[in-house]
């Protein structure tokens, strides 16, 4: 147990251990800690323990969605505890990135909410990284009640993050599309429509699997995407193809539902929509089914790549528009992969031949 006094009354909290040791130690960490910051707010300084709280009960951080604050909230943890919450902002430097990167790339025993030994990749050290710096950017701009800077400039601006030289992007293709397709009704009804959805829409796994059968105007041939369920929490009116409309009239005559009802309901409790890795788990059943091999490093995703990729040569603000894109760059970077029909196209077939100068 430790006791925190609130206003002079006491007000204990227990530690979750028993560990006698452990606990004197972790008291003096807190001590350690409550001093850093009453110096530093003497010295109008900031520690990175101290920017951590207000970031994450800053309006910025609480605009983001209850999944996206959690994990971003772990990864900020786990980047401060590393490198001290009771370290002065202002100190922070190249070789503290540095230091993470090596830690986090081995899996080292002391990161917060890692298994030890556990490596990964660079794109998930970025990730982690990404979140110190923004809590940093945000400190930047904003001021204390006093009107002073929290921070006067990002001590880290201009350091590189760690990068993906060979990012795997994988993207199914329409054949291995068709044979999982065919294997899905051997592994559950619903997987037949989450797939001809994920396909026919392009949207993410977690907008088309909480869709309600109230999101769904079969006699209009449009979807509402809602923004709740949106990774940008951007909500509109997309049309349906012939495809997907099919799919959906099949299964709600079948189900006889309306109204809130999910398009997806779990086989456990029809109230509640398919759990993701419920759905995930389906999906590899259909891929060994079908025998196509697994994509490395995606599942669901392939399907969205290839929903994009399918659409190169329409306007890009028009495909984004379709696919529950914000960000154009993002779809040409990550999402709209090369293809040899396309090169070989570009190649033969000259949009115009350039006149002489006049």
């Amino acid at each position: 147990m430790r006791s925190i006094w609130v206003n002079g009354k006491e007000n204990r909290k227990s530690l979750g251990h028993r560990d006698r040791e452990l606990a004197t130690r972790q008291g003096y960490e807190l001590l350690s800690a409550l001093l850093a910051n009453e110096l530093a707010f003497s010295e109008e300084s900031l520690t990175l323990g101290m920017l951590r709280d207000l970031y994450v009960k800053s309006p910025r951080h609480l605009a983001k969605k209850a999944g996206t604050r959690k994990h971003d909230e772990s990864k900020l943890k786990r980047v401060v505890t590393f490198l001290g919450p009771s370290r002065n902002v202002v100190s922070l430097s190249e070789s503290d990135v540095q230091r993470f990167v090596t830690a986090r790339r081995v899996g080292e025993k002391e990161l917060e909410g890692v298994k030890a030994g556990k490596t990964v990749q660079n794109r998930t050290i970025e990730a982690d990284l990404m979140l110190l710096l923004a809590a940093l950017n945000w400190s930047v701009r904003e001021r204390s009640a006093n009107g002073r800077r929290l921070l006067r400039e990002n001590p880290l601006i201009g350091v590189k993050l760690p990068r993906e030289r060979n990012p795997r992007r994988p993207v199914l293709s329409h054949a291995e599309y068709v044979k999982v397709l065919g294997a899905a009704s051997s592994v559950h009804r619903l997987l037949e429509l989450a797939l001809i959805l994920a396909e026919g829409t392009g949207r993410r796994i977690s907008a088309w699997r909480n869709l309600t059968w109230d999101d769904v105007d079969l006699p209009g041939a449009s979807i509402r995407w809602r923004a709740e369920f949106d990774k940008k929490g951007y909500e509109q009116i997309v049309p349906m193809s012939r495809p997907v409309a099919k799919a959906l009239r099949a299964v709600r005559k079948l189900q006889a539902a309306i109204g809130a009802a999910p398009v997806f309901p779990a086989p456990k409790d029809s109230s509640r929509p398919c759990d993701r890795h419920l759905l995930d788990n389906w999906l590899r059943r259909a891929f060994k089914n079908a025998e196509v091999a697994l994509p490395m490093g995606g599942l669901w995703h392939t399907l969205r790549r290839k929903w994009a990729t399918e659409r190169k040569g329409y306007p890009i603000k028009d495909v984004a528009a379709a696919g529950g894109w914000r960000d154009e760059r993002t779809i040409l970077t990550s999402y709209q992969q090369v293809d040899a029909d396309t090169v070989k196209r570009v190649v033969l077939h000259p949009t115009q031949r350039l006149s002489g100068a006049k």
